[in-house]
């Protein structure tokens, strides 16, 4: 979780005494959430060992909310419900990927995360990260796109594990430009003179209802080329979710307001993820290797930025 208590942000609350009774809150609700949590986890069904299910293509939407999901996708097909491993990116891929090996499969991914997965845990690991925008703090769903179909051209015979970042934040759609615009939004934590939007929520500069819009046309231009997708590529496919999001529900009446998912407790929101399954018209016939294609990683020093960038500084 990031460290809220840095010189920046004690300024912030010199200036705005508002902030420092929202901090005493977050401060005092803390032992519900994380008892809530606890209690959470233990009555949870079990959940979902995604690699083991039966697909050609897993498509992964960070941060993905099922609610959200289930009310905007326009497939034929209905979701159901599963409960993912973990509660943020890594707790994910610790619990689905390591100690693993997938050599029938590549993974194409944005999330930073994947660079620390063993070296044989996939066939190929692309990281796409070299397709970062700077000015944003994201890469974009139209070159996961792209990418995903120069792999299968590439390798026809094998599963594609796809993780897109949206809807994970910073957003994407007008909502999210204006915001910016208007707030000086950078990346989703507090750089130079901008403004993580967790922030501006929190100095009212930004409402509940706009981060929630502007969510929302994040994962509407993640679906629209998750379409584009599944139209280049055959097989069966499923798609779903690494973890949900907290949008500024109360785990308790009396608590403070969760955003994202970096508090370390579970809720609804961030454990129950979409599982839509679509058939294909045909399925691919997907071989093992015996060896596996080495990836460049990419500098741990740029790893570091752009997992900075997303929020999940030290």
């Amino acid at each position: 979780m990031r460290n809220h208590f840095t010189l920046d942000n004690l300024r912030r609350a010199l200036r705005n005494p508002h902030l420092i009774r929202r901090e005493l809150l977050r401060l005092g609700s803390l032992p519900f959430n994380h008892g809530y949590g606890y209690y959470l986890d233990r009555t949870l069904d079990e959940s979902i060992d995604m690699m083991a299910q039966d697909w050609d293509n897993l498509l992964i939407l960070d941060a993905c909310r099922a609610d959200y999901f289930e009310a905007q996708h326009e497939f034929d097909e209905t979701p159901t419900r599963v409960v993912s491993p973990g509660k943020m990116s890594w707790e994910f891929m610790q619990e689905t990927f390591v100690g693993r090996e997938f050599h029938d499969t590549i993974y194409i991914t944005t999330n930073p995360f994947a660079t620390r997965l063993p070296e044989d845990t996939f066939f190929k690991i692309e990281y796409l990260l070299d397709e970062w925008d700077d000015d944003i703090g994201t890469i974009h769903p139209q070159d996961v796109v792209e990418a995903t179909v120069a792999a299968h051209e590439e390798y026809p015979n094998k599963r594609l594990l796809v993780h897109f970042m949206q809807p994970h934040r910073p957003y994407l759609g007008p909502t999210a430009e204006t915001l910016r615009e208007r707030v000086d939004l950078v990346g989703y934590r507090n750089q130079g003179d901008g403004l993580q939007i967790w922030g501006a929520v929190k100095e009212k500069k930004v409402t509940v209802e706009e981060v929630r819009t502007a969510y929302s046309e994040s994962l509407d231009i993640a679906l629209d080329e998750v379409e584009t997708l599944l139209e280049r590529v055959g097989g069966k496919s499923v798609i779903t979710a690494d973890h949900g999001e907290m949008l500024g529900e109360r785990v308790f009446p009396f608590t403070s307001r969760v955003w994202g998912h970096s508090e370390g407790f579970s809720t609804p929101p961030l454990r129950e993820v979409p599982w839509l399954v679509i058939d294909g018209e045909s399925r691919r016939e997907v071989r093992e290797a015996s060896s596996t294609e080495s990836e460049e990683r990419p500098d741990e020093d740029e790893v570091e930025k752009r997992l900075a960038a997303l929020g999940y500084a030290e």
